[in-house]
């Protein structure tokens, strides 16, 4: 028995036609990428960045609502703060619950790991029409604690585990706001 001969020094038709079909669909889709955060034009601002720090975020009721808030100002500004007159207002609705896991300790019967969990309904207004959203969107963030069994440092790592969601939902809706405004064309 002997066994094919796989050092053919011709390439097949197969692989050749296979190469080219790729080829023409990565030459076919080489101009449709544009990167989010790019400039366009040398020497001016970004458009994007420019939007996003004309976004005025609107007060949210409760701790987690505000720490929400103040992340996605620093999010959007930069840290320049929350900019009055801005042609853009958004409205945030948070809820945040804390839930314990299935993770339960056999010898006190509590449980040993928690997972907070910050919702947020959000939408942008245009300030010129506050009855007609231009865009809405939800995000949310979830971060796990352990659960200790001294009151205090409960309450402590409850806490932090409810900055670190609101963190990341601000990030998830500075996304969403950049990708719309992406997409948006341009006031005129």
């Amino acid at each position: 028995m002997s066994s094919p001969d796989r050092m053919n020094p011709m390439p097949s038709r197969r692989r050749l036609l296979g190469l080219a079909c790729a080829g023409l669909l990565a030459a076919s889709t080489a101009g449709c990428f544009q990167p989010m955060y790019a400039e366009t034009t040398p020497g001016q601002g970004s458009a994007l960045a420019e939007n996003l720090s004309q976004v005025e975020v609107a007060f949210a009721g409760g701790r987690v609502g505000n720490e929400v808030r103040n992340d996605l100002i620093f999010e959007l500004t930069g840290g320049a703060g929350n900019p009055v007159g801005a042609p853009y207002r958004l409205i945030l609705k948070v809820r945040n619950s804390t839930t314990e896991a299935a993770v339960v300790s056999p010898l006190t019967g509590l449980p040993e790991v928690e997972l907070v969990t910050v919702d947020v309904d959000w939408q942008l207004f245009d300030v010129g029409d506050l009855k007609t959203p231009l865009k809405t969107g939800n995000a949310f963030g979830k971060a796990s604690l352990d659960s200790g069994y001294q009151r205090f440092a409960r309450a402590r790592a409850i806490r932090d585990a409810e900055n670190r969601s609101a963190r990341v939902a601000a990030e998830s809706i500075k996304s969403q706001l950049a990708s719309f405004f992406v997409t948006r064309a341009p006031k005129s």
